[in-house]
């Protein structure tokens, strides 16, 4: 497969700023800005470009401490992934996958927070048995220095 010429220090910067305007690749050949480049070379950089940002910003940076968030709220954020999917007039494998992700960890996320609500249940029954063994005892006590 013959390849283009090597994309400037230029080139990109211009290809990255329209990416970030939220234009498609097929804007991005339409507008013309990029006039030494094919349709396909454009899509192909948009890609490498993504898998390059994906390597620099490890998982590790992205860990933090998650809120749990009551059944109700993600839906809201699942119906609102799930729009912006829709909307998307283009993708690609990378997008597929991303899609696949969204849709299993939601499929997964309502056992989890049924699992996450018994146990908070269980430990609130916990320590209500807790209260009033520590009650019992006082009285215990009580009973037994007036008796």
């Amino acid at each position: 497969m013959p390849r283009g010429p090597r994309w400037s220090p230029s080139e990109i910067k211009l290809l990255q700023e329209m990416r970030e305007k939220g234009m498609s690749s097929d804007d991005i050949f339409k507008s013309g800005k990029l006039p030494r480049r094919t349709h396909g070379a454009i899509r192909m950089q948009i890609q490498r470009l993504g898998s390059i940002v994906g390597q620099r910003n490890s998982i590790v940076e992205q860990i933090r401490e998650a809120e749990i968030v009551g059944i109700e709220t993600f839906v809201r954020h699942y119906v609102d992934a799930f729009k912006k999917i829709c909307s998307l007039t283009e993708y690609d494998k990378t997008d597929l996958e991303r899609f696949r992700l969204i849709f299993m960890a939601a499929w997964k996320y309502r056992e989890v927070f049924a699992a996450y609500e018994r146990v908070r249940q269980i430990e609130e029954g916990m320590e209500e048995i807790r209260k009033r063994l520590e009650i019992l005892e006082a009285q215990a006590k009580i009973q037994s220095e007036s008796g």
